[in-house]
This record gives C-alpha cells, structure tokens and sequence, in this order.
C-alpha cells in the first residue's frame, strides 16, 4: 500500500465519520471535489497547508493523519459513478467546478494562483472602501461624490469571480458602467451624452459569452 492510499484511507475514514459529502468537505477546503476525490483514491496527495487545514478539521495530529495506515484503502470503484459523471444543477455550476478544479493543482503555478485569489478575496474590502469613502468626505469635502467607492465592491468580487471561473460574463459590468457614469457626471456635469454608456451593457454581455464558450 503506497503513501497516497494510506493517506487517502485516512481522509475516507475520517470524512464518512463525520458526515460529510466530498462536496461538502471540499468547500471547507476551498477546493473541487475532484480533488477531494482523487485524495481518498490516492491519487495525489494534499499539499501541506491542506494537511493542517484537515488536521485541525477533524481534530487530529498530522502524525496520526499521515503515519496511521488504514486497515483497508477506499476501493476506488466505491463512488466512480460520482467521480466521472458528477451531477450539477446547471452548465455554470460544472463549469465553475472545472475552474475551481484548475486551481487546485498541488505544487504548481495554478496552485499559486488559487492561493492568492483566496488571499484577495478574504481581503476586507468594503473596509477599505469605507475608509476611501470618509478620508475623501473629510480631507477632500467630496462627500456629495465619494459615497460612489461603494460600487465598486461588487465590482471587486466579480473581477476575482472571472479569473477564478476565466468567464468575462461574472464580471458586474453594470455596476462597472454605473459606476463610471456617476463618476463622470457629478464631477464633470457630464450626464448628457455619457448615458450612452448603459447601451454597451449588452454588447459587452454578447461578446463575454462568445469568449466564454471558447
């Protein structure tokens, strides 16, 4: 019995104790399911800030995660049906597993990225939005203008959601658009004729989706 199918025995053990689906248990993670699948078939194995992220999970020494053999390793034909034919309530939500699944290749440039796309997402932007927002009121007296930060939050996550999914159509481009166009009216008076800019909303949701299906 090789590393990976004790290590994998283990997770498979651990994870039926406390009830969790592999989905379930990957979203704790961060990760696909895929990944969590190929762990318990020994596939391929966490990395280390998986290992500790696991251990403290399930309230276990990585010792006795890794060290303790199993008695018996997963059979790998257990939930084969779920591993090559997963179920998904719709295209987006299989097509953001695929994505996320990218992301979680242990050890190489994708895995480098997926960290920092958690890093940037745990960021606490909206603080940093509001801190914008009163140093432009006070500093500035923009007040009748610097409440316009607040758009752009959405706009943040949803940049961080398209180059996690690579799809150009998560990207908030109606708050984008809104938020230009406040921009450019209240501090230029230029209502007329930047309105212009909301009939490129579906233009640019057209063209997202062609890319998007490549």
């Amino acid at each position: 019995m090789t590393n990976g199918e004790i290590l994998g025995s283990k997770l498979y053990e651990l994870r039926k104790k406390s009830g969790l689906s592999q989905e379930a248990f990957a979203e704790k993670l961060g990760v696909s399911r895929q990944a969590v699948s190929k762990w318990e078939c020994g596939a391929s194995l966490p990395d280390t800030d998986n290992l500790i992220t696991i251990s403290k999970l399930y309230g276990v020494s990585l010792d006795e995660l890794i060290g303790n053999e199993a008695s018996t390793c997963q059979d790998p034909t257990v939930e084969t049906a779920e591993k090559n034919e997963p179920e998904y309530e719709d295209e987006d939500e299989k097509e953001e597993a695929e994505a996320e699944a990218y992301y979680s290749n242990d050890g190489t440039p994708a895995d480098k990225k997926r960290k920092t796309l958690r890093a940037l997402h745990a960021l606490p932007y909206p603080v940093f939005a509001t801190v914008v927002f009163l140093l432009w009121g006070f500093l500035l007296e923009g007040w009748y203008i610097s409440w316009t930060v607040f758009i752009t939050i959405p706009v943040y996550y949803s940049v961080i959601d398209c180059i996690r999914t690579k799809k150009l159509s998560h990207f908030a481009y109606p708050v984008f658009v809104t938020f230009i166009y406040c921009i450019l009216g209240m501090q230029w008076d230029l209502w007329h004729p930047w309105w212009i800019l909301f009939i490129t909303i579906p233009i640019y949701y057209a063209i997202a989706s062609a890319i998007d299906k490549k």
